[in-house]
């Protein structure tokens, strides 16, 4: 069973069925947060999204803000709601303990994820009672009769990945233990994610792979942050966003219409359904799935 109904891998091309989305945000840290966090909430389901998902920071940092957050969102939301869980900074003890609590609050999903170390770039390091890989929590949750389990890809390849190919081979690993689909790290030339694509169908993976989506608010801060977690900021945008500088609203504009024409491109692949990163500023999501839903010309 999965979140939703995603697309399964395939080559073929024409443009798929009426996609569908799935949001990421991350937990509300002050009152003002979330106020506005409710408030998009309400405008997403509006989109009728496969699911909601939370996230939190290195070393399970704000894991008790998350689960707070998931458990409100499974009390007041009709969409699904999926919870990240990670391999570091918690014993098995006390992360089966939350995998129970989401459970005995109706809460099925879980997005199954190593977690990343204290510092940008650090190796991982698993607690040493805890879960030392993703195919072994993974394999828990489906024992534990978990759901809809998602994991993550990497159409660029995992920063610290040995080689694509063994980065590939881990993707395998990690649905072969069970889990129901992988949602991508963003990425924003449609041709990396159709090659990630082809490989991993070549490597005999066939459960759906769903496009991750990052709208960009900000063009500096996204390629800091892409250059610490292995995605490439295409440098053509550069002069872009540099020329529209002064202007919010062609800014704005603009990264709407690279959202859009991604999406658009990969939607004549086949591709129905888009996990978009939403860093809890839905306004450039919102629009990018309105236009993705408008029926052609």
């Amino acid at each position: 069973m999965t979140l939703g109904e995603p697309t399964v891998p395939h080559t073929g091309t024409g443009k798929s069925q009426q996609p569908t989305f799935s949001f990421e945000f991350f937990p509300p840290r002050t009152a003002l947060m979330q106020r506005k966090f409710w408030r998009t909430v309400g405008r997403m389901e509006a989109l009728s999204p496969a699911f909601f998902s939370v996230t939190y920071g290195a070393l399970g940092s704000g894991q008790t803000q998350s689960v707070d957050t998931v458990k409100a969102l499974c009390a007041e939301s009709d969409v699904p709601v999926a919870a990240h869980l990670t391999c570091v900074g918690a014993n098995r003890e006390t992360l089966n303990a939350v995998i129970h609590d989401l459970r005995d609050c109706g809460i099925r999903g879980v997005v199954a994820l190593r977690g990343d170390g204290e510092e940008p770039g650090a190796p991982f390091c698993a607690h040493p009672d805890g879960y030392q890989s993703v195919p072994e929590l993974v394999t828990y949750l489906r024992g534990s009769g978990e759901q809809a389990i998602s994991v993550a890809a990497y159409p660029e390849v995992h920063p610290q990945a040995s080689s694509p190919e063994e980065d590939l081979l881990h993707l395998k690993r990690k649905l072969d233990a069970g889990a129901d689909q992988a949602i991508t790290q963003y990425f924003f030339e449609a041709e990396d994610f159709l090659r990630f694509r082809d490989r991993a169908i070549a490597a005999g993976i066939a459960k759906p792979i769903i496009p991750g989506i990052l709208p960009i608010h900000n063009y500096q801060r996204v390629v800091q942050f892409s250059q610490r977690c292995g995605a490439s900021v295409p440098t053509r945008f550069a002069d872009d966003y540099a020329r529209l500088d002064n202007d919010p609203q062609g800014r704005y504009e603009f990264s709407v219409a690279l959202a859009v024409r991604l999406g658009e491109t990969l939607m004549a692949e086949g591709v129905s359904q888009f996990h978009f990163y939403t860093l809890n500023q839905t306004d450039l999501s919102h629009a990018v799935c309105c236009e993705l839903l408008r029926e052609p010309q």
